[in-house]
């Protein structure tokens, strides 16, 4: 009985042994491929930023990080706002977001319900749209991974900056 069953376990692994691979072989090449896209549709295209004059450029507004921030304008007086931001390079956060928070936050260890996304730390720039101009709003950097504030900015004020 034993013996019948080893010889059956041998055939069955060795059948599999060889069917395995052919049948990988035969997924890997019966795939379809990738769809590819050139450009995204206008739909969820990100915004574009305004690449306009500086208004200012202030590496002291986060008390816990090391951050330059750079308030861009479209035209001097008038326009859209937008920010842009620079660090060190051992400024090393996982998925790093910032978002816009209009006024004061009540708890520093999450993220305000009036917060705004404005798009990923890394981007050439963010657009200032949503900010209020009325109120002064803070930034804020949220790693995505971590679930965690990381910084939040000084007040920042939008109405009469460039007067």
């Amino acid at each position: 009985m034993i013996f019948q069953l080893r010889q059956r376990h041998r055939r069955i692994f060795l059948a599999l042994g060889i069917l395995l691979p052919v049948a990988f072989a035969v997924g890997l090449a019966a795939r379809k491929p990738l769809p590819e896209i050139n450009s995204l549709p206008k739909e969820i295209a990100p915004a574009t930023a305004p690449c306009g004059s500086e208004v200012w450029s202030r590496s002291d507004m986060f008390p816990k990080s090391l951050v330059r921030i750079r308030l861009l304008r479209e035209q001097i007086g008038a326009g859209k706002y937008a920010v842009a931001f620079s660090a060190a390079k051992d400024f090393v956060k996982p998925d790093l977001l910032v978002y816009w928070s209009d006024g004061n936050s009540s708890n520093p260890n999450t993220l305000p319900d009036n917060a705004i996304l404005l798009g990923a730390f890394n981007a050439p720039q963010l657009p200032l749209a949503a900010a209020g101009k009325k109120t002064a709003g803070r930034l804020v950097l949220y790693s995505l991974a971590d679930h965690e504030i990381v910084d939040v900015s000084k007040p920042i004020h939008l109405d009469g900056l460039d007067r």
